[in-house]
């Protein structure tokens, strides 16, 4: 694990927080942003490099993949995204096989390894962390609460934990938090991944040292851009399913503004003409995600339903709204984005049928 990390958390609170205040005025942030993403460099670096190699592999995806990995998007992405290698903790599924079982059978598949997911995430993975992130700031001087690492209670899946870390911000934010989230699984999908290094913001403003951290597993953003138009798909149908938000629209506006970031890019608009990752993607989710509420029975190109109703919209804004503080310099109006997804929408339920 990189050692620098330690130097930096060694120094004092006053020598930390102006290194987080001249990055956050370099980049037009708060210092609580820069602090946490500071942070979640830290606990990725434990994830992979602290990680002994008869341990479960684990794949970094989702949005914070999209800023720290890529640099695709514009924002700072405060939780990790982490996947389980199902064949590492014993759940080795084969698609075509899970595919001809009867939806009895492929429910069963399905809890087992939900189970096998919970039991490393509140096991193994969650002990190690403490212990690792513990010793870490034992070794800076740091004082810590006893167990930083603990089980999100606001997960019913069981496979979330919280890092808690000492924060030197002295004001509060209720949008950021001063705990990292691990959302876990080992549902999703594997590949394509490649290794990646990824750096916090703050190490342009560290000299004579790196902060550089390497060997991060991370999925394709290719493979991300589908996974987000499949949210987009779920979120819109959960809404004419229930007539509300899911989430109660809480901190789900970021998936419409990511699919924006990603048109604007090589990627996405290489993403969107990748007619087989498309219906890879699609079968994936419908065979390990769906529910009635989500309808991704229809998520594939041809029948996608990914732009908001009417009634999605003051929501949907407020919650963006809510969010600006997260995106470097000015945010792009919502309205723009909903263009770009009322387009795109268009596009791939012409062009891939």
């Amino acid at each position: 694990m990189n050692t620098e990390f330690i130097r930096i958390l060694s120094s004092s609170q006053n020598d930390r927080r102006d290194l987080f205040f001249a990055t956050a005025n370099r980049l037009g942030t708060t210092l609580q942003n820069v602090e946490k993403d500071f942070w979640v460099c830290l606990v990725l670096d434990v994830l992979f490099n602290g990680r002994d190699p008869s341990e479960p592999r684990l794949l970094f995806k989702g949005g914070t993949s999209l800023s720290k990995a890529y640099g695709l998007i514009s924002r700072f992405s405060e939780d990790l995204d982490i996947t389980v290698f199902r064949e590492d903790i014993g759940q080795h599924v084969d698609i075509e096989n899970m595919i001809s079982l009867s939806g009895k059978q492929q429910r069963i598949r399905l809890n087992a390894i939900k189970q096998a997911c919970q039991e490393y995430i509140q096991g193994p993975l969650k002990n190690r962390l403490n212990r690792q992130i513990s010793a870490l700031l034992r070794d800076a001087n740091t004082p810590c609460i006893n167990d930083p690492v603990i089980s999100d209670p606001d997960d019913p899946a069981e496979q979330t934990l919280l890092v808690n870390y000492p924060t030197v911000n002295t004001e509060v934010d209720p949008y950021v938090k001063s705990a990292v989230k691990i959302e876990a699984g080992a549902k999703s999908a594997l590949e394509p991944h490649q290794l990646v290094s990824i750096k916090p913001y703050l190490a342009e403003d560290v000299f004579r040292a790196s902060l550089t951290i390497s060997n991060i597993v991370t999925i394709n953003a290719e493979r991300t851009f589908w996974d987000k138009v499949i949210i987009l798909h779920g979120l819109r149908r959960w809404h004419d399913h229930r007539g509300q938000l899911r989430q109660q629209g809480h901190r789900i506006s970021r998936h419409y503004y990511d699919v924006y970031k990603l048109m604007h890019s090589s990627v996405g608009k290489r993403a969107q003409n990748n007619r087989d990752l498309a219906f890879d993607c699609a079968q994936h989710a419908q065979l390990f995600f769906n529910s009635k509420d989500l309808d991704l029975s229809c998520a594939h190109p041809g029948s996608f339903t990914i732009m908001p109703t009417p009634a999605m919209m003051e929501p949907l804004k407020q919650d963006y709204k809510a969010m600006a503080g997260m995106i470097f310099g000015e945010a792009v109006d919502f309205s723009m984005i909903l263009e770009t997804i009322l387009q795109l929408e268009k596009n791939i339920n012409r062009y891939l049928l």
